[in-house]
């Protein structure tokens, strides 16, 4: 959530006042209107206008006489007041520019966090799934598998490969058992690490003589 800065009325009273001071709108040694007057010029309540006021005194802009009103005491001092209000106004820009900072950082960061989360799961599927993709090997004629079952070739023991499917005529033969009988020209699927590739195209492209 962003935090908004929000000048309050009683302190933007103020500085209207002082920049009145500093523009000659008002002279020093001039009185002005009382804070009931002030409550109608700028609309707020005479609670506002006495917290304005006393702001202004003490920074010594203006001097208060109960019975005359307010009395103007130096421009230079509503100078100082304007850049002393610049200073702050311009500290809690900066405040509220770091915090909004801070902020977008932090949501940054979640969501650079996110996304190596998502990197890793990413790369964790990929490499699971690469320890899963099924080789194939097509069984040639006079092969040692030819006419032979999935148990006689003791195939697990002679490659460290698992079969789990057999392509045979357009058709996959999934999960086939030990009894399952290799024909010529069928299609060996089957898993296991990456050097069964191998072991399984020499074992099944050994010949019967």
């Amino acid at each position: 959530m962003v935090r908004k800065s929000k000048t309050p009325n009683y302190i933007k009273i103020a500085v209207d006042i002082a920049h009145r001071i500093t523009n000659n709108e008002f002279v020093e040694g001039q009185k002005i209107t009382g804070r009931t007057t002030l409550g109608s010029i700028y609309n707020v309540s005479p609670e506002t206008i006495r917290r304005s006021v006393a702001l202004l005194k003490d920074m010594n802009v203006i001097t208060i006489h109960e019975k005359s009103g307010l009395i103007i005491n130096s421009k230079n001092d509503a100078k100082n007041f304007l850049n002393k209000f610049k200073a702050n106004s311009d500290f809690a820009s900066i405040n509220n520019d770091t915090y909004n900072l801070i902020s977008e950082r932090k949501k940054l960061d979640s969501k650079i966090e996110q996304n190596i989360d998502s990197i890793i799961q990413f790369a964790t599927q990929l490499r699971n799934v690469g320890t899963i993709i099924p080789f194939e090997s097509i069984v040639e004629k006079n092969s040692i598998a030819v006419g032979k079952s999935i148990g006689e070739l003791s195939f697990w023991h002679n490659t460290k490969a698992t079969i789990i499917g057999v392509k045979k005529n357009n058709e996959i033969f999934l999960s086939p058992g030990p009894y399952f009988t290799i024909q010529e020209g069928d299609i060996l699927v089957y898993v296991g690490e990456d050097e069964v590739l191998k072991n399984v195209d020499n074992y099944i492209k050994t010949f019967d003589k």
